[in-house]
């Protein structure tokens, strides 16, 4: 359940016979931020042959986005290599833009697999990387009596009661890692104990 995402981002340079490989690397959440970072880059290094993209956003065993782009080099040269490093290493919420300086050697289809693939490589090397623990977000509503042991439910599984409210029952929103949601719902729902799903982050 848990993968890997880039802390913040970074920029390698790697060489190939004279062709130059610039590698962004770096966090995306959405795809409209990752098309501004390529505008970036484009206008950063506009005389350069090639800009190729590979994007992952969410769980890289089942992203919720996941594309990759050639821009102009032989189709699955560049981009495909690129995006299945990333999956291989399990990162997610993360884009990566590749531009090429071509060095006057052309490096042929397998060449250039192994060129874009070894400049994401080297990116995810200086990169900084975090786990990320998938959440999610229920509702607790349970007596007053209840409170204090639901609370300590929550907490012997790495969950946050946020502020509850009280009426003639007590509601609390509360925030847990995904994967300590099910003992969770059947322990409560044993103890008679109400709750419910709202979102998962």
């Amino acid at each position: 359940m848990t993968y890997q995402i880039p802390c913040s981002p970074v920029v390698t340079e790697t060489e190939e016979k004279k062709s130059r490989f610039i590698c962004w690397l770096g966090p995306v959440s959405d795809k409209a931020a990752f098309l501004r970072e390529l505008e970036t880059m484009r206008a950063r290094y506009p005389d350069a042959s090639h800009h190729c993209t590979a994007l992952v956003i969410g769980n890289p065993a089942n992203p919720d986005v996941m594309q990759s782009d050639d821009d102009g080099e032989p189709g699955g040269s560049a981009g495909r290599p690129m995006l299945e490093l990333l999956l291989k290493q399990e990162v997610g919420n993360v884009g990566a833009i590749v531009t090429r300086y071509f060095g006057g050697t052309k490096l042929g289809v397998g060449g250039l697999m192994r060129a874009y693939r070894g400049a994401v490589g080297a990116a995810l090397q200086a990169a900084e990387l975090e786990t990320f623990v998938p959440t999610l977000a229920v509702r607790i509503v349970c007596g007053f009596a209840a409170e204090s042991r639901v609370r300590f439910l929550v907490a012997q599984r790495s969950g946050v009661c946020e502020d509850a409210s009280y009426t003639d029952q007590v509601t609390m929103p509360v925030q847990l890692p995904l994967n300590q949601w099910p003992e969770l719902k059947v322990q409560l729902e044993a103890e008679g104990i109400c709750c419910q799903e709202l979102s998962q982050d």
